[in-house]
Order: C-alpha cells, then sequence, then structure tokens
C-alpha cells in the first residue's frame, strides 16, 4: 500500500527503537498517517468471574427485570433488566449470553465453578483431570509480545484446593497458577523498578537452571526408556522455567511504563469492597494501555464461605453475606448486590473504552469475558455470561444471544482464541466455532 509520508508523522517502530524500549507506547496522532488503514493496536483479552451464581427469577415472574439476570427477549431488542443498567451507556460494545455452560460440570454445585470456569475440564468428583485455562493457552501464544505474558489475580490471592479454587488460570499441565491480590504488590511488579536484589536473585536462578540441565542430560544416558520418557516431561517444566528466566533477563533493563503510584488507592483492602474492586481493575486498565501485558484475569471472589470476598455484601450494608445471599429467599439483596458488582465492572469497561488507540479504543481491542458459574442455587447450568469489546477483532455487540444446551461454552473459547489470532480447531470440549 503507497501511503504518503508528512515530515511531522513519527514512525512507532523507529521511536520505540530510539528510546531503546520495547512495549508499546500509547498512540499518537504523530505515530501514523491512515490510522484507519492499519491496525489500531494490540489485541488483548480479559477474563473475569464471581462466584455463586445470580438471582434467576422465572420467566413469568413479575420480578423477571427488577431482579433478574437474563434480558428479556433476544437479539438486539432485548430489555435489559435493573441489575445491568451500568452498562447502558456502552450498550453498543456489550452482548448477553444464555444457555451456555460446560456441559461435564454441570452436575456439579454451582459454588464449586471457579476451576473449570476457563478450562472446560471434565475435573471428575475429586476434581482431577484438570486442564490449562483459555487465558492461559492464549498467553503461550502471544504473551512473549509483552513484559509479561499475563496477570493472574483474585481478591483472595493463591490457588487455595481444588473445587474451591481462588485463581481461575491452569497452566499446560493443569496446575494452578497462584493469584496476585495486594495492590502494591501488584503495581510494583508492573510499574515499579528493577531492584538490584531481583537483578542477582534472575541471575542466580539462571546458574541453577543451568546446572540442572547439565546433569540432567548426563543424567538421562543411563536411563531406560521409561524413565527417560518422565525425565523428560521434568525437563520440559525446567525448561519453560529457563524460558521464564531468559524472558525476564531480556526485559531487565528495559525502561517499565513510568506510573505514578499515587494515581491509584494501593492501600486498599477488601474490608472496602469497592475501593479494593476498583483499584484491581484499574491497574489491568492500566496495564492494557500501556501494553504491559495483554492477557488478564481477576475473580472477585471463591467459593469458601469463609473467605475474604464473601463479606463483602455486608461490607457494602447487605444483611447477608456473599454465601448466604446465594441462597435468600427474597431476590431483592441478592439482585441489589449483583448490580453493585456490575456497577464496578462496568466502570472499568468504560475506563478501556476512554482510552484512545488510533481510530479506536483499548476496549475496541479488548475480548473481556465476565461471569459467573451458575445461574441457579447449587446447579451449575445457563451461565451468565457478559462479552464486551473486540469490535477491531471482529465482534458485533448490543444483543442477547440465547443457545440451547449443546451448545459447549468452550466453543466461545474457541472463537475467542481465533479473533485474538490463535489459531486453533477446539479446545477441551469445545465442537466448533460460536458465530458471534
Amino acid at each position: 500500500m503507497n501511503m504518503k509520508k508528512k515530515s511531522w508523522h513519527i514512525s512507532r517502530r523507529e521511536l520505540l527503537r530510539s528510546a531503546t524500549v520495547c512495549i508499546a507506547l500509547p498512540w499518537l496522532e504523530a505515530m501514523g498517517v491512515d490510522q484507519k488503514s492499519q491496525p489500531s493496536g494490540p489485541a488483548r483479552f480479559f477474563a473475569g468471574y464471581f462466584p455463586y451464581g445470580v438471582p434467576t427469577p422465572s420467566n413469568d415472574s413479575p420480578e423477571r427485570l427488577k431482579n433478574g439476570w437474563f434480558p428479556v427477549g433476544t437479539g438486539s431488542s432485548y430489555k435489559v433488566p435493573d441489575m445491568h443498567r451500568h452498562f447502558t451507556p456502552i450498550r453498543d460494545k456489550v452482548t448477553f449470553f444464555s444457555g451456555l455452560s460446560h456441559p461435564s460440570m454441570r452436575k456439579t454445585s454451582s459454588h464449586k465453578c471457579a476451576d473449570p470456569f476457563l478450562t472446560g475440564a471434565n475435573l471428575g468428583e475429586d476434581y482431577e483431570n484438570q486442564s490449562i485455562s483459555i487465558d492461559q493457552f492464549i498467553a503461550d501464544k502471544i504473551g512473549h509480545k509483552t513484559r509479561y505474558p499475563s496477570l493472574v489475580t483474585s481478591s483472595m490471592g493463591g490457588f487455595n484446593r481444588p473445587s474451591m479454587s481462588s485463581t481461575m488460570s491452569f497452566d499446560r499441565d493443569g496446575r494452578p497458577v497462584p493469584a496476585l491480590n495486594k495492590p502494591a504488590e501488584i503495581f510494583r511488579r508492573l510499574f515499579g523498578p528493577v531492584t538490584e536484589y531481583e537483578k542477582k536473585n534472575l541471575a542466580s536462578r539462571g546458574s541453577i537452571i543451568d546446572n540442572v540441565l547439565e546433569e540432567a542430560k548426563s543424567l538421562n544416558t543411563r536411563l531406560g526408556k521409561n524413565d527417560r520418557s518422565k525425565m523428560d516431561e521434568y525437563l520440559t517444566s525446567v525448561r519453560d522455567v529457563e524460558k521464564d528466566v531468559q524472558r525476564s533477563t531480556e526485559w531487565m533493563n528495559i525502561p517499565k511504563a513510568n506510573l505514578d503510584e499515587n494515581m491509584f488507592a494501593l492501600d486498599a483492602q477488601p474490608t472496602d469492597p469497592r475501593k479494593y474492586l476498583k483499584v484491581m481493575y484499574d491497574l489491568i486498565a492500566l496495564a492494557f494501555q500501556t501494553d504491559t501485558l495483554r492477557v488478564a484475569t481477576f475473580q472477585t471472589g471463591d467459593e469458601r464461605s469463609h473467605g475474604v470476598a464473601n463479606n463483602f455484601p455486608v461490607a457494602l450494608g447487605f444483611s447477608k453475606d456473599a454465601h448466604g445471599l446465594s441462597h435468600a429467599d427474597n431476590f431483592d439483596e441478592p439482585a441489589l448486590y449483583i448490580s453493585a458488582l456490575n456497577e464496578i465492572y462496568s466502570d472499568f469497561l468504560k475506563k478501556l473504552n476512554s482510552f484512545q488507540e488510533g481510530d479506536a479504543t483499548v476496549l475496541d481491542n479488548t475480548i473481556a469475558m465476565y461471569g459467573s458459574g451458575g445461574s441457579i442455587v447449587h446447579v451449575a447450568v445457563n451461565y451468565p455470561l457478559i462479552l464486551s469489546g473486540g469490535q477491531n477483532l471482529g465482534f458485533k455487540h448490543g444483543f442477547h444471544h440465547k443457545y440451547s444446551e449443546d451448545i459447549h461454552l468452550t466453543n466461545l473459547f474457541v472463537t475467542i482464541a481465533n479473533r485474538l489470532s490463535v489459531t486453533t480447531k477446539g479446545f477441551a470440549d469445545s465442537t466448533g466455532f460460536l458465530q458471534v
């Protein structure tokens, strides 16, 4: 394509090279001649989760629009329930789904659905057989383009135990990826200066890995066929760590995005849910905008009745904790609580939509999926799901799509992956693509 370049135009590639910085900068008007003829920005993926499902009045209930989650009607003319009013300003960038689920996990309790939410794995009664989550599947393919391949966060941190997971993310071997939950620590990792201790620690890890690989190479020649197979599996894990060390070393001397920590309420604690959830979403939003990473997850709460996030509703002034609200006979308070979570999440989407990126916004280049693992107490079917953004990646919004039970949620994962240029024909129990 032949494009004229004016004297004041800045080459995005030249600018990054001259500054010895390999991260993408926010889009400037001076960076291109014809923004519409080129991609507006990097493609990203976000997945969010909240526990315990949603209020689900019957279809003929007068509470359907007052306290229900699922829209009334399908297509573009659906009526939105009150709890979704916060999405109204960006309705043209939001789509509701109903009917989707993971068939192999439909008989499990909807209070145990964080584990398979992003994997679609048939975990069995003992929660074995876990597999890679879609965020890590995507990060494995595009994560090398940024300083960090992904960011895994939750209000609880760590990963807890199977069936009560405090992380939604699992690596290629089905092992949980521990979640970060402290805003100050997340800020330091993403935007803080690299310390001398970190440099020395990284060099030490590299030396240890070199020694391990050298000794394993020598040992491997003396092993039988079965033992060599086991050793190969072990070495694959070691080489993954080696790649992480090499990657971190390459980025060590490259400046991070320079953000003022005073922009964030880094002292926020889960005891103040609005403040805490807001800063967690803000950190993810700025990590996307500065191209520090392109894949992120946030689990707002786990499904333990004694977990830290279980007290969010009480801290917000409701009469019951999250588990109690999920069993409430009256839908008024559960609906208002979900509405409060929706408001905070919608602010995150609006922030992404406010960041201009060429002729589009960061939200237009971000596929954001948000939901829970069940819509009826203790029944893991008909997941409440909202998909937002990604217009530059081929998604059209402003709809309510209702699917039959034979359509797997993992079909949506396949579609998302391919829209992010992560080519795949299948994921977990998928049966095809989802046309959205």
